[in-house]
C-alpha cells in the first residue's frame, strides 16, 4: 500500500495534520509505503513506479485536487482491463475533501477512507474538453464537476488574492463563503447550449451546471440527488439566470441539501453531456478548473 502525500494541501497545513495522524494510519493499515510528492510530475512517476512494482492499494493525502490528480495517473497508466483491480482511499488533508462525504471515518480531526477490505466499485467520470485554440483534451473525476458560478469560486479559490489566502489558513469555511460570495456578486451569467444524451437540447442562461456522481461540494453544499457511486449515470442540475435574491436563496437551500423544484432551476439524471458555449469558459472537476469552448461529460 502507497501513499502519495501532497504537502501543499490545506494551504499549507498538509504535513503538520499528516504527522499528527501517521501512527493512527499505519495501526489501521499495516504497512505503509510514504511519499511526499514535490510535484505533480513527481506524483505521476511514483504511481507509475508502484503500478510497475505491482502495486494495486493507493491511498490520496491531501485534498480532493489530490484524489484526482492520482486518479488521473492511475486511469492513464494503468490498461483498461486492470483497472478494476485498483483500490483508491484517501486521507483528507485538504480544504473542502468533498471526496469523503457523506459519512467519513474521522482520525484525530481527518476524514479518512482507507477502508480497502470494505472498497466498491466507482464509476469513473471523463471530462472531454476543446480548448479555446481548438486542442482537445481528456481528463477524469469521481466527486462532481461544474460550469458556471462554482467554476468560476473555484478557480479564484486556487487561485486567491491575499485575504483568501489568509483565510485558507484559518478557517476552510470562511475561505469558501467568501470566494463563493465573490464570485457571485461578479458572475455574469452566459448562453449555453446543453445537449443530454445526445437527444435533449436546450439553449438557456445560464448560471450554474452541476454535473454530480457526489452531491456534496464546497463546504456544507449539497444537491438532493442521491449518492450512488457505481450506477452507471449522473445527475445534471442546471440554475438559470435568476434574480439575486432568488439566487441568494438557492444557494441557502444548497447549505441545507434543497435544490430542485425552486424557481430556474432543473435536473436530469444523464450518461452523457455536451454544453456549448460561443466564448471560453471555466469547466470545473473534483475542485481542479480548465478553460474551454465545449465539454463533454461522460462515464468511463
Amino acid at each position: 500500500m502507497i501513499a502519495l502525500v501532497n504537502p501543499a494541501a490545506g494551504g499549507g497545513t498538509a504535513l503538520e495534520k499528516w504527522a499528527r495522524i501517521e501512527p493512527h494510519l499505519r495501526a489501521r493499515t499495516g504497512p505503509l509505503d510514504v511519499h511526499v510528492t514535490e510535484n505533480p510530475d513527481d506524483l505521476a512517476r511514483r504511481v507509475a513506479r508502484a503500478l510497475g512494482e505491482g502495486e494495486t492499494r493507493f491511498i490520496a493525502a491531501g485534498g480532493d485536487g489530490t484524489v484526482n490528480a492520482v486518479l488521473q495517473s492511475l486511469v492513464e497508466l494503468t490498461p483498461a482491463a486492470l483497472l478494476n483491480l485498483i483500490a483508491l482511499g484517501a486521507v483528507g488533508l485538504g480544504s473542502s475533501n468533498d471526496f469523503h462525504k457523506p459519512n467519513p471515518l474521522v482520525i484525530g480531526g481527518v476524514p479518512c477512507r482507507i477502508g480497502f477490505g470494505t472498497a466498491t466499485r466507482h464509476d469513473v467520470g471523463v471530462l472531454i474538453c476543446v480548448g479555446p485554440d481548438g486542442t482537445p483534451s481528456t481528463r477524469y473525476w469521481l466527486v462532481n464537476a461544474s460550469i458556471g458560478a462554482t467554476a468560476e469560486a473555484n478557480h479564484f479559490f486556487n487561485h486567491p488574492d491575499r485575504l483568501l489566502r489568509f483565510l485558507k489558513r484559518r478557517s476552510t469555511s470562511s475561505g469558501i463563503l467568501y470566494a463563493a460570495g465573490r464570485t457571485l456578486l461578479r458572475y455574469r451569467c452566459r448562453e449555453m447550449t446543453l445537449t443530454l444524451d445526445d437527444s435533449i437540447e436546450t439553449t438557456v442562461l445560464t448560471q450554474n451546471i452541476g454535473v454530480v456522481k457526489n452531491p456534496h461540494f464546497a463546504g456544507s453544499l449539497h444537491y438532493d440527488s442521491p449518492h450512488e457511486p457505481d450506477s452507471g449515470d449522473f445527475y445534471v442540475h442546471r440554475l438559470e439566470k435568476v434574480p439575486p435574491s432568488r439566487l441568494v436563496a438557492a444557494f441557502a437551500g444548497l447549505a441545507r441539501g434543497r435544490f430542485g423544484g425552486g424557481r430556474g432551476t432543473r435536473s436530469w439524471r444523464a450518461r452523457k453531456l455536451t454544453v456549448r458555449n460561443c466564448g471560453p469558459f471555466a469547466v470545473e472537476f473534483d475542485g481542479e478548473v480548465t478553460i474551454a469552448g465545449e465539454a463533454t461529460f461522460c462515464l468511463h
